[in-house]
């Protein structure tokens, strides 16, 4: 990811120079008055090919990131007068001649949040692994159903739950159907709802549009487009509002546009009598507390809306659950899982269903609408996710004594 300042006469212009030179999909950090103008921070992410920044992720330890975090920010605003004082002494009169523009380099931020995401990611494959060995040392008569778990990336403690209910000296063969039955049956899955008001929450670029998309063009191929509407929040992101009103202008059905929390309560009124109304939300971070707080009062002035996590299938399953964790203060009704296409393996991911009680309503498995999106499935979702096992062969196990107590779970 990376970082800039613009500042100009107005925000206008200043939208203009975004737009122009980073397309789209920047999202806007900050936006403040300053003397002669506005200051806009953006960012945005380097494409496919360039030297793309890793994706963020929680550290090994949640304190010592943000230890590392505080110490670094108040270095780097110690510095920021000296770093960025040929923009703070422009004349105010220059911003009438155009706009000007301001770096924002954060490369000692990201090199740190990099290394943090590679040493949790570390630790946490670690321990899952220390829990197989544990968990094929104390159940040597299923090793076969062991690996073809490991595999499919379920977490240790709910195989050894499965492994409970396993029909004794059974064939290979049948163990696998057995397993199928049992891990569907876990899988929590809601039928997705036809009427009211559905808002769909979860990261940047997790999905939220395309899939409003889908559910509105799947809405108007069933039912027509006199009593539908989409209604959009999202005013973080440079061209949200304008991609979803080109879809909005395809379907021939209205869009709408809150960029505050009194617009939202006010328009949502005007729509209350729609049959299906979709609200699309900026993207937020499961580790943005201010956001989250701020989206928690935007949805409150909204009334009877069921709330739906978008969760990408293609993230580390330690990070899928810690956005199921951030988002559970809304009361979700369930999650549409996204970007199965992208996605190595799916156990991670019903584990963390499962664990988190988080019924399954809709599953989208690539980028076209309406095709790429249909309810979901319990046993269709665990089939792929065997199939997507048959490339990774777990690391042979040493039998080892079993101790009286598995790291996470008990023996």
């Amino acid at each position: 990811m990376n970082v800039k300042k613009y500042r100009a006469a107005d925000s206008e212009q200043a939208m203009r120079m975004i737009r122009a030179a980073h397309g789209p999909d920047a999202v806007i950090l900050d936006c403040q008055s300053v003397p002669g103008g506005v200051e806009l921070v953006v960012s945005w992410d380097e494409p496919e090919g360039e030297a793309a920044v890793a994706p963020v992720r929680q550290d090994a330890a949640q304190s010592r990131e943000n230890t590392a975090l505080e110490a670094l920010l108040a270095r780097r605003e110690k510095r920021s007068e000296t770093e960025l004082s040929p923009v703070a002494e422009m004349p105010r009169q220059n911003f009438g001649k155009g706009p000007q523009l301001a770096w924002s380099e954060n490369d000692e931020l990201h090199e740190m949040k990099q290394e943090l995401a590679a040493m949790k990611s570390m630790l946490m494959s670690q321990l899952k692994d220390h829990n197989w060995q544990q968990l094929s040392t104390e159940q040597p008569r299923h090793q076969g159903s062991n690996g073809l778990l490991e595999a499919m990336d379920i977490e240790p403690r709910i195989a050894e739950q499965l492994q409970r209910e396993l029909p004794p000296e059974q064939s290979e063969a049948v163990q696998r159907e057995a397993l199928k039955i049992l891990l569907s049956r876990r899988l929590p899955v809601a039928p997705p709802p036809s009427r009211g008001a559905i808002c769909l929450l979860g990261p940047q670029g997790a999905g939220k549009t395309t899939t409003i998309a889908k559910l509105a063009a799947q809405h108007v191929m069933r039912h027509g487009r006199d009593n539908i509407a989409l209604l959009t929040t999202d005013s973080a992101r440079v061209g949200a509002q304008d991609q979803l009103r080109a879809y909005g202008r395809i379907l021939q059905i209205p869009v709408h546009g809150a960029g505050t929390i009194s617009e939202a309560a006010r328009t949502f009124r005007l729509l209350e009598k729609k049959a299906l109304v979709l609200v699309d939300t900026s993207g937020l971070s499961f580790r943005d507390r201010e956001g989250l707080n701020e989206m928690e009062k935007l949805l409150s002035v909204m009334p009877g809306l069921q709330c739906y996590l978008t969760l990408p299938a293609d993230v580390e399953a330690y990070v899928q659950s810690e956005i199921i964790d951030a988002y559970s203060r809304f009361d979700l009704q369930g999650a549409v899982i996204s970007r199965i296409d992208e996605a190595m393996r799916l156990g991670g991911l019903l584990s963390n269903l499962i664990e988190h009680r988080l019924p399954a309503v809709w599953c989208a498995n690539g980028p076209k609408v309406p095709q790429n999106l249909s309810p979901a499935d319990a046993t269709k979702l665990v089939s792929i996710a065997m199939r997507m096992a048959r490339g990774f062969t777990p690391a042979p196990r040493v039998a080892t004594p079993a101790p009286a107590q598995r790291l996470g779970v008990q023996a």
